[in-house]
């Protein structure tokens, strides 16, 4: 439980209590539970999406959806994506993109890749709510409430998977390539995650099950191209920077989760 309440504190501005006294080692070793955490969030955003699509268009339910994850996770991932592609795109040295990603100033780069992205997820966020149907209506009377078969609420469901999955999609880069930085954050988990790597299969096969399971193929096609792509843009920034940083396992959470969605998306809509 108190893994739980380390991972939870760092990645979300949940209201839970965060535990004293946190050690390196408590805290590298609570990535395991970040699925978890994405699966927690992906509750909050279902029911939100279940809720108001029943009082507002698809639309405005798509727009709060966006600005409550990045509400519930404080842009954490966000800043780590803006960062990267101020590096990454600004066609320098390694050395240099390694600096201007401890740069907390935000570039052009980073600005317009993030409204790109946005405007992307919300965009999916909005067919999706298009096309899956609410469990009621709020302003239905009671007599008159129709609850719908889990089939006719899979697109609404992505909302659920989505965050679990990237949460355990992004730990490719924790697993498999070097930390590019001889101190951080980051170097902590891919230590950690050298130490134990069962947990890390392990927690592969449930977020498989979980995905099928409420989604069906559409949803194992979305995670098979969500992780082929991490792992691809992992293994190419690696080879470039000489490892990844916490920025870009930032990133690589905001672009799973995008690249599930339109894995998926084609498929439920």
């Amino acid at each position: 439980m108190r893994g739980f309440l380390i991972a939870v504190t760092f990645l979300t501005r949940l209201p839970f209590p965060a535990p004293q006294d946190v050690t390196h080692e408590e805290f590298t070793a609570s990535q395991r539970y970040y699925p978890l955490v994405g699966l927690l969030l992906g509750v909050i955003l279902s029911l939100s999406a279940f809720l108001l699509q029943g009082i507002y268009p698809s639309l405005v339910v798509g727009a709060i959806l966006v600005i409550e994850e990045l509400l519930l996770s404080g842009g954490i991932h966000m800043d780590g994506f803006m960062d990267s592609m101020d590096a990454l795109l600004s066609a320098r040295t390694p050395e240099r993109m390694l600096e201007i990603m401890k740069d907390s100033r935000v570039g052009s780069f980073g600005a317009l890749s993030a409204s790109a992205l946005l405007l992307l997820k919300f965009s999916l966020f909005t067919a999706l709510l298009q096309t899956g149907a609410p469990p009621f209506s709020m302003f239905s009377s009671f007599p008159n409430l129709t609850f719908q078969p889990i089939s006719h609420l899979a697109p609404l469901l992505a909302f659920l998977v989505m965050p679990a999955l990237s949460r355990w999609v992004f730990m490719f880069g924790i697993l498999f390539y070097p930390y590019a930085r001889k101190e951080g954050l980051g170097k902590g988990f891919h230590e950690s995650t050298l130490q134990k790597p069962r947990f890390f299969w392990i927690e592969g096969l449930l977020c498989i099950a979980l995905t099928i399971f409420f989604l069906g193929w559409a949803g194992l096609i979305g995670f098979v191209v969500s992780a082929f792509f991490i792992f691809y843009y992992f293994r190419k920034v690696a080879r470039l920077l000489g490892g990844l940083t916490g920025d870009l396992y930032g990133a690589g959470i905001e672009l799973s989760e995008l690249i599930f969605l339109l894995g998926a998306v084609p498929f439920l809509t």
